[in-house]
C-alpha cells in the first residue's frame, strides 16, 4: 500500500491512500486530476505502481505517459 500527501484546497495537507486503492482501476480507461491543475482525460491505465514504483503509467494513441503519484490529486474511470 503507498501513502502519500495530497495538497486540500486551503493549502493544507492531507493524507491518502492509493496503492491498493487504485489497482482496480487497472485495465480501465480513466482521467486524473494533477496537482498543477491540469487533467490528463480517457486514458487507459496500466499500471498503478507497485511498492517501489510511485508512478501511474497511461496509454493512449500510441504513447505511453508516466505520472508520478504525487502529482495526482483525484483519479476517475472515465464514462464511455
Amino acid at each position: 500500500m503507498v501513502y502519500f500527501e495530497l495538497e486540500d484546497q486551503s493549502g493544507g495537507v492531507m493524507t491518502a491512500r492509493r496503492g491498493s486503492e487504485l489497482v482496480h482501476l487497472e485495465g480501465s480507461q480513466v482521467s486524473v486530476a494533477l496537482r498543477d491543475g491540469h487533467h490528463i482525460d480517457d486514458r487507459h491505465l496500466v499500471s498503478a505502481g507497485q511498492s517501489h514504483i510511485s508512478s501511474l503509467w497511461l496509454f493512449a494513441d500510441g504513447a505511453d505517459t508516466f505520472v508520478a503519484l504525487d502529482d495526482v490529486i483525484d483519479i476517475w474511470e472515465a464514462a464511455s
